[in-house]
Formats: structure tokens, C-alpha cells, sequence
């Protein structure tokens, strides 16, 4: 591979992550907006963040099985295409369910984004993975650090609504779908140092879902995610609903001081997980989120000022289990982690819905806190990989 070409890559790869981690996240100032500008109730609300999460599982299974066949360019292409359609729809949508609908295109390219790009670095990042990997990662904390603060300026300006947030963030997508057309990706063959080999794989996504070890990935994935996204999903909700702060300005707040220590942590900790070794981090992460959620449930309104250091936890989490991925599987990461991505979103999308009825049928104070017991079962989950993983290694 050229070195201009490997440059452009690199470009491709981690702007990519920037921007998805920046409209991604600008939902922690925007979903409050839409639930008060359309009165949509927690159930309701509920569904909608279910729906645009099994939007993500969806093509994240279609992304898959796609590049089984096809490659990873056809990911990115998609992918950048409906998130631009999106972008420029929702700005249109009268009511509270199309506009859920527009979103739903802006995670179907989502979905598409998390297979190409993992798949890429799995093919670029052959040493140091988890380092790497970490590294690739805080770039989606950037992103997400920058997206509410954006979204909360652009709200501010006089005639701006939230629907304003969705179509400004159309430009920062063009930047990057532009140079995916140009750009030659690498399919069949993985660089490592100067040496170029074959590197085809031979599974398909089928035979992925056919392993107890993806299936094992995928669930301790899934509560990855959902610990991750209570924050931006439910945590600005619990501090409107339960403390009366404002979403547009404290809620704002904790989700960029949220992912400041996230991206801090994923820029810095990469050396520390490949010292202290991948499943052993895991459980440490796992372990000490738990305790910042009981302390910070446990102190009330206060809570706002600690729960965000559990960004320098929870921002281990993903990337550390896609790096044991590919240690793992080897030359067929790409097809296999995908099929754990798909599994472990629709992981994900089942327990949001289920995170809308806790605070329907039990108060709103429930819905956020409830991330409590998914972080636990994480950790038993964390556990028993660590468990395969050594005997995985002693094989």
C-alpha cells in the first residue's frame, strides 16, 4: 500500500469516527427538544430511541453480510448517503414520527459506519490493536464531546431550532463522503510493516452467528453499548425530569463533560490496556463503573458532577472488546464483528424500549439508574470471557 494512500485512509478512517461520534451525540440536546416540541410521552419516546436503534442493528446486519461479498468501500458509501439524506430530511418532518423516520436513514448510515470502520482498522491495525484501537475510538469522543456543545450554540441563535443542528451537520458529512468515492480502500490484503499477504478470510456472516465465542462477543458488546449510550440517551431526561435542569444547558453540560473524560481516557489508556491486558482491563472498567453509579445515584442532584467521570471507564469498553475480537478471529474480525455489532445493537435496541417502560410504569428517576444492573450482568459477561479468552490463548 502507498504511503499517500495509507495517509488518506487514515484521514477517512478517523474523520469518519469524529463526525459519527458528533451527530451521533448531538441527541443528548435534541431529544429532549423533539419529545417537548411534539409532547411525546416516555413511551413514545421510548419507541423512538428503540426504533433508530434497531435502525443500526438493521444495516449493521446488512453492512455484514454486504461485506462478505462486496468489500469494505461499499459500507462507507451507503453508509455517508443516507446519513446526508437524513440530515436534510429531518429539517422537513411535520410531526414527531416522521421525523423519527428521518432519523431512523441518519442510523441506518451509522450502521454502516460501525462495520466499515471496524472493519478497516482491523485490517490496518495489525500490532498494538488495543492501543490502536483506543486511539481510533477517542476520535468518536471528540465528536461526541463537541456535537452537544455545537448543537446547544446553534440552538441559541435566535429562529434556530433543534431541526437547525440536523441540517448544519450536513456540510461536516459532505467533507468526508467526497474523498470515500476517490479513495482506494484495501480489500484483499493486510499491511503489516512493509509485507503485504493475502488476507481473505473465508467465513461469511452466517457462519459467524454460528460460534458460541461471537455469540459470547456480541452479548458483552451489547451491554457495552447500552451502558454507554444511558448516558446520552437517558441521563440529560433523568436530570430534566427528576432535578428540572435544563436540557438545553445542563443536560448539554453533562453529556460533553461525559465524553471529555471519555475521549481523555481513550487518547491516554491504550499503553495501560495492553500493559495490564485486554479481558483484565475489561473487568476492572466494568467493576469500578458500578461504583461511580451507586455513588452517584446515591447523592442526588449532585450526582450531575460525578457521573460523567464514569466516561473514563466506560470508554475502554468498546474498543478493548474489538481488539480481543481480533485477536481472536484473526483474518475473519471483519465478517465476525460485525455479526457481534449486529447482535449486540439489537441487544441494545430491545433494553432501550425496555429503559422507556422502566420510567413510564416505575418514574423517571428509574430509567437512567437502572444502568446499575446492566453494568453488573457486563461484568458477569466480562468474567466469563476472560475465562474462554485464557483458555483461547493457552490452545
Amino acid at each position: 500500500m502507498k504511503k499517500f494512500q495509507k495517509i488518506l485512509l487514515f484521514v477517512l478512517l478517523f474523520g469518519t469516527m469524529l463526525i459519527f461520534g458528533l451527530i451521533e451525540n448531538i441527541k443528548g440536546v435534541s431529544y429532549p427538544l423533539i419529545k417537548m416540541d411534539f409532547q411525546a410521552t416516555d413511551v413514545q419516546q421510548g419507541i423512538m430511541v428503540s426504533m433508530l436503534s434497531m435502525a443500526y442493528v438493521s444495516f449493521s446486519i446488512i453492512a455484514g453480510i454486504f461485506l462478505s461479498k462486496f468489500g469494505i468501500k461499499p459500507s462507507y458509501l451507503f453508509g455517508y448517503s443516507t446519513l446526508c439524506i437524513g440530515l436534510f430530511a429531518v429539517f422537513f418532518m411535520p410531526g414527531f414520527f416522521s421525523t423519527s423516520a428521518a432519523l431512523f436513514l441518519i442510523f441506518a448510515g451509522f450502521g454502516f459506519f460501525e462495520i466499515g470502520t471496524n472493519a478497516l482498522a482491523s485490517r490496518i491495525f495489525v500490532t498494538k490493536t488495543a492501543l490502536l484501537m483506543n486511539l481510533l475510538h477517542a476520535f468518536y469522543g471528540i465528536g461526541a464531546m463537541l456535537g452537544p456543545k455545537a448543537a446547544s450554540m446553534i440552538i441559541s441563535i435566535p429562529k434556530f431550532n433543534w431541526r437547525y443542528v440536523y441540517l448544519l451537520s450536513l456540510p461536516l458529512a459532505l467533507i468526508f463522503f467526497i474523498p470515500s468515492v476517490f479513495t482506494r480502500f484495501p480489500e484483499n490484503t493486510i499491511s503489516a510493516g512493509d509485507k503485504t499477504k493475502s488476507d481473505t478470510g473465508h467465513k461469511s456472516f452466517f457462519d459467524a452467528l454460528k460460534s458460541p465465542m461471537v455469540w459470547l462477543m456480541a452479548i458483552t458488546l451489547g451491554l457495552a453499548i447500552i451502558v454507554e449510550m444511558n448516558n446520552s440517551n437517558w441521563g440529560p431526561l433523568y436530570f430534566w425530569e427528576v432535578f428540572n435542569k435544563n436540557p438545553e444547558t445542563e443536560g448539554a453540560a453533562f453529556v460533553s463533560s461525559f465524553f471529555l473524560i471519555f475521549t481523555i481516557s481513550r487518547l491516554v489508556s491504550g499503553p495501560f490496556v495492553e500493559k495490564i491486558g485486554y479481558t483484565r482491563t475489561l473487568m476492572g472498567v466494568s467493576f469500578l463503573t458500578i461504583i461511580v453509579f451507586i455513588v452517584g445515584f446515591s447523592i442526588g442532584e449532585n450526582g450531575i458532577r460525578l457521573l460523567p467521570a464514569n466516561g473514563f471507564f466506560i470508554a475502554l469498553l468498546w474498543p478493548t472488546i474489538m481488539a480481543v475480537a481480533v485477536v481472536i478471529f484473526g483474518k475473519d474480525a471483519p465478517v465476525f464483528a460485525s455479526a457481534m455489532i449486529a447482535i449486540g445493537g439489537l441487544l441494545n435496541a430491545g433494553v432501550q424500549f425496555i429503559i422507556g417502560l422502566t420510567n413510564k410504569i416505575f418514574g423517571p428517576q428509574w430509567g437512567y439508574r437502572s444502568s446499575i444492573l446492566y453494568t453488573v450482568l457486563l461484568l458477569m459477561a466480562v468474567i466469563l470471557l476472560h475465562r474462554k479468552f485464557r483458555e483461547y490463548k493457552k490452545a
